[in-house]
């Protein structure tokens, strides 16, 4: 599993709350959506990212 923290965050905050999980079929083929997947694809794998000053662990 990829970000073992997180999940293990998620799985802590959710624990606190009642939670529903309902699943939502992925935007294929929806062009816009299309659109912002490959421009963050693109940033992701991109060396010169900004720092996100938001972020708060």
């Amino acid at each position: 599993v990829k970000n073992v923290d997180l999940w293990k965050r998620l799985d802590s905050v959710c624990s606190e709350h009642t939670v529903t999980w309902k699943w939502v079929k992925g935007h294929s083929g929806h062009k816009y959506n299309e659109i912002v997947d490959d421009l963050a694809r693109d940033a992701a794998g991109s060396s010169n990212l900004l720092d996100d000053v938001g972020y708060q662990p």
